[in-house]
């Protein structure tokens, strides 16, 4: 008989072991991890999270980094949810079921008046009990004294589960309260019996006002931990399991202790109206949590209507397209700036010739007819395009190389809006701006080499007509002396003068092919030599000299503008080296100027800056000789 009962005491002393360590470690405490709800009464772009973790910890703005879409976001704020003077609370939705008739009933009111313990002076709770009906016990409220009355009496038992319509119930209670963080911590018994709502429609509702469900199962006959435990994981809130009802009150201990212990996280968000943003609040040593929200427009008011200029400024496309607006106007303004005049010297001393505007009168019918389709066969940018290609020496065509520049525009302006930066496209603008300056760049050198070589071409001019050649004769000797472009370029003139055009003439349109005002002097000798006569070789030595002091006050003029051109390309790299060590140095406050609206049109404004700033320069030390 005493072997029976120390065998009974000790089986006794066992489950009483099992059901204290059950009660010490409650299934929420269980890796739960860092978790977040999202603050729904904060004007955007402020935003704010409800940030609980395992254990009880102090969390500062040191310890908690947020990132959205992968950019590190700076003044975070970090406080205890209970100081931060936001409204936060729980609503107690407690199964009131027939198979709760006994020890159940009882355990639920202990857990929750232990709840009520853990709670803190600003923490607003409300009481619902749910069987066939929904019975809201006490509206949500501070006062702890109403709480503890409510809990004092047992509420009415009867036939049903409606889990379902009782969270619908609590929501609503939350979201009436104003609340800008809300819970909702429900226990029951049994699976869900006779509810006018879904699954997935409690679940919606418990979404959209952004409400977390833990909620607790307590075994019986009935019991079904399936939908307890889908609500609350779609909802971001905790299930836990209790297998008798002496586990309940650590449970709610656990809940209460960890719902009055939550921390606000709040910061200033820089994404884009309708953007969808990805946010990952990170706390070291413990993990961290992920969620995702819509950037929302601002809010108005009827009866206000946003006008056509608001609407387009908020629009996604805006900026892009203000910046290339802002572009083009610059680009007009450097072009009006920069260009030459198109009369020269010599155009506008022929003006107060006498006859010369009698002779524009007298055109011919023939000249009349030939003047449009020489403007449209020789004119416009086309033309220019084609005559420069071949004055560079390229090897390609006009078609070929407008066609490269649209091909890189295309493709910088697909891959601006591949990385969501829709300003990036007007760099595109900058690729038939860069073909045209190559092809400038080889036609100056052209054009210089041609300069170079023309004085020992007159030379050689010279000692043939002393030779006795006529001016076609030693154009010939030229020719078959020189060196290329000068080869090419006389050889042009000489090929004209056979088929008849006057040497002067031809002459002059060599001046305007290798835009070079000495030539002119060759084009006025010619003209004398054919009209009036005379020594021609000694004018030409006279011209040679002439040309040579020019070249030296040339080389003279580009030695002194050195300093000047080389200001204006390191003040036009420094930007550009100074922001690649500031994007090594710090990237993440680099990424975030670089993906808002302002940074990137600042960017764009920079640029177009230090462009003009380039051109001006260049204007300042171009000094034509």
């Amino acid at each position: 008989m005493k072997r029976r009962l120390a065998l009974l005491a000790v089986l006794i002393g066992g489950i009483t072991l099992v059901g204290a360590a059950g009660a010490a470690t409650p299934a929420p405490a269980k890796g739960s991890g860092v978790q977040a709800a999202p603050v729904t009464r904060l004007p955007f772009p402020q935003r704010g999270y409800v940030v609980s973790v395992p254990e009880l910890r102090a969390l500062d703005g040191r310890s908690v980094v947020v990132r959205e879409n992968g950019l590190r976001v700076d003044d975070v704020s970090v406080d205890s949810l209970a100081g931060s003077g936001l409204r936060f609370g729980v609503v107690l939705a407690i199964d009131a079921s027939e198979s709760m008739t006994g020890g159940p009933a009882a355990a639920a009111l202990d857990a929750a008046r232990a709840f009520l313990s853990y709670r803190t002076p600003t923490e607003e709770i409300g009481i619902v009990a749910f069987n066939g009906e929904i019975s809201v016990l006490r509206e949500v409220t501070r006062d702890g004294k109403a709480l503890e009355r409510t809990l004092a009496t047992q509420p009415s038992l009867a036939y049903g589960t409606r889990i379902y319509d009782a969270l619908t119930r609590s929501v609503g209670l939350l979201r009436d309260a104003k609340l800008s963080s809300g819970s909702i911590v429900v226990l029951s018994d049994g699976a869900d019996i006779g509810s006018e709502r879904s699954l997935d429609q409690a679940v919606a509702a418990a979404k959209k006002q952004q409400v977390r469900i833990f909620t607790v199962g307590l075994r019986s006959g009935a019991y079904d931990p399936a939908p307890l435990r889908a609500i609350a994981e779609r909802t971001g809130g905790a299930y836990a399991e209790a297998r008798s009802t002496a586990e309940l009150a650590a449970i709610y201990k656990e809940l209460g202790t960890q719902l009055a212990g939550e921390y606000l996280v709040r910061y200033r968000s820089v994404a884009r109206p309708m953007a969808q943003v990805d946010v990952e609040i990170a706390v070291d040593g413990v993990g961290s949590a992920t969620t995702v929200y819509v950037a929302p427009t601002p809010s108005l008011l009827p009866p206000y209507h946003r006008s056509a200029l608001s609407r387009f400024l908020l629009s996604s496309s805006s900026p892009a397209i203000v910046s290339l607006v802002i572009a083009l106007l610059v680009c007009v303004l450097l072009f009006l700036f920069t260009r030459r005049p198109r009369a020269t010297m010599v155009d506008r001393v022929k003006t107060f010739a006498p006859g010369s505007r009698g002779a524009s009168q007298d055109l011919g019918l023939a000249a009349v007819l030939r003047a449009p389709m020489h403007n449209q066969y020789t004119g416009g940018w086309w033309a220019d395009l084609e005559r420069d290609l071949e004055l560079a020496r390229m090897n390609v065509s006009a078609r070929k190389v407008v066609g490269i520049s649209l091909a890189g525009t295309l493709a910088i302006v697909l891959l601006a809006f591949t990385l969501s930066a829709p300003l990036l496209g007007v760099f595109g603008l900058a690729t038939p701006f860069a073909a045209r300056a190559v092809i400038r760049k080889k036609l100056k050198g052209v054009r210089a080499d041609f300069a170079e070589q023309f004085p020992a071409s007159l030379q050689v001019l010279a000692s043939a007509l002393r030779a006795g050649h006529s001016f076609a004769g030693a154009l010939g000797v030229v020719v078959d002396n020189a060196r290329e472009p000068a080869r090419s370029e006389l050889a042009r003139v000489l090929q004209d003068e056979r088929l008849g055009v006057p040497p002067e003439d031809a002459i002059r349109k060599l001046a305007r092919r290798m835009a070079n005002r000495d030539i002119e002097q060759v084009a006025l000798l010619a003209e004398l030599q054919r009209t009036a006569g005379g020594n021609a070789a000694e004018v030409l030595d006279t011209v040679v000299v002439t040309i040579r002091e020019r070249a030296e006050i040339r080389r003279l003029v580009r030695t002194l503008t050195a300093q000047g051109r080389m200001s204006r390309w390191i003040l036009t790299a420094l930007p550009v080296f100074l922001g690649g060590f500031l994007w090594v140095m710090n990237p993440d406050s680099m990424n975030t100027f670089l993906s808002s609206n302002v940074g990137q049109v600042s960017l764009c404004v920079a640029a177009l800056m230090v462009a003009a700033g380039s051109m001006f320069i260049q204007r300042i030390v171009d000094i034509d000789v």
